[in-house]
């Protein structure tokens, strides 16, 4: 589901800010508002959310403005040197504060600003490096039209404790703020900003047929995708967007149907033409050295599932981002999708892709992998040709 860009919009210049959460990397709520639309009230009611209130700029803007990193020890976070405007007396009051915020916004350099002063300054390093509130921020000014500075305050409880979202959310319906995730966000942010372009391309000739094979300048995860394609395709073509697997792909694994799948999509795409995108996501997501650990405790009779939750993660830590942008750098928006996986079929069309059939995709199934199998089915949800 998109962002309802205008609702939030009305509600920031009735001097609203937004709830901005971020679920899995940190736990947090911060409020945020346009640092350039900066007044006495806005600023006093956000510091009633009693965190510590910051301006989140571009990093390289930043520094090439004169503004400097303060020195850093294990943080993530990348705090600049915290100003106020030179015309302010203390800087400390809610409408100095105000003030400074709205001269860094329009744009001045470190000389109209004494430091160390009363508004710290937070780098973003962008989006796609860093999931981040700093990051989000910034990115959600810039949907929304304005310019890309942000007021930001983590939301504290009661107690002055952080990372209590059920108490964040509570006060933002209270006062009727809009709230949103950072997922929210980067999912906005991913429909929008076309980070993957087409690189380089050749001719692939296989025992199936010869395709040709694209190479990408992914700046949205920096991993290496490729896409086989075999033209014509029409306007809906058949596509597998398949996640890497070395053990079944390449050495014959048997513990897993992905070696047979990726055969067979080879194989159909082959005789009709479409897309196949070999994604860099081993083990669903959790990589190569984390995936042979899970078949350790596979081996122990755990299942799949709770071999991945053992280890820390989720059932399936994929995502499918790229995919969306690999077809759009490929000039496509309209597939047959060759899939067992609702899920995947979820999240390109939430991206905003069409999916007009969903073609189920058969894999060998064996005494080696029945099991696996059978979990993917109960636990996942995959419909697979010839498991009940």
């Amino acid at each position: 589901m998109s962002i309802n860009l205008d609702t939030i919009e009305e509600s920031i210049l009735k001097g609203k800010p937004v709830l901005l959460i971020e679920e899995d990397r940190e736990g947090e709520a911060d409020l945020v508002y346009p640092a350039e639309l900066a007044n006495k009230n806005v600023v006093n009611f956000m510091l009633s959310a009693k965190g510590l209130l910051c301006l989140a700029m571009d990093m390289d803007k930043a520094l090439k403005r004169g503004f400097f990193r303060l020195p850093s020890k294990g943080g993530e976070t990348n705090f600049l040197i915290p100003v106020d405007y030179k015309d302010t007396k203390t800087g400390i009051t809610a409408e100095e504060r105000a003030l400074t915020a709205r001269k860094i916004a329009e744009g001045l350099s470190v000389e109209s600003f004494r430091y160390p002063g009363h508004l710290p300054l937070l780098g973003s390093v962008g989006f796609n490096r860093r999931k981040g509130h700093t990051e989000a921020s910034l990115e959600l000014m810039e949907m929304l039209g304005f310019r890309r500075y942000a007021l930001i305050i983590e939301v504290l409880n009661e107690e002055g404790n952080s990372h209590d979202l059920e108490y964040a959310v509570s006060f933002a319906e209270q006062h009727d703020i809009p709230i949103l995730t950072v997922k929210d966000v980067w999912k906005e942010f991913v429909r929008r900003r076309q980070l993957v372009q087409i690189y380089g391309r050749a001719k692939l000739p296989t025992r199936f047929g010869e395709f040709e094979i694209i190479s990408f300048r992914n700046e949205l995860d920096f991993k290496e995708h490729v896409a086989i394609i075999k033209k014509p395709y029409g306007e809906a073509p058949l596509v597998r967007v398949h996640s890497k697997c070395l053990t079944g792909d390449t050495l014959a694994s048997l513990r897993c149907d992905c070696g047979s799948q990726l055969i067979n999509s080879l194989r159909m795409i082959s005789q009709e033409g479409g897309i196949l995108l070999y994604l860099d996501q081993e083990g669903r997501g959790i990589d190569l050295t984390e995936k042979i650990k899970a078949y350790e405790l596979q081996d122990l009779g755990y299942d799949t599932v709770e071999a991945n939750k053992t280890l820390g993660f989720s059932e399936d830590e994929r995502s499918y981002e790229v995919a969306f942008q690999m077809l759009k750098a490929l000039g496509v928006e309209r597939i047959r999708l060759l899939t067992n996986n609702p899920r995947k079929v979820g999240e390109l069309k939430e991206l905003g892709i069409e999916i007009v059939e969903v073609i189920p995709l058969p894999g060998e199934v064996t005494e080696h992998n029945r099991f696996y199998l059978k979990v993917k089915v109960e636990k996942l949800g995959h419909r697979i040709p010839g498991v009940p």
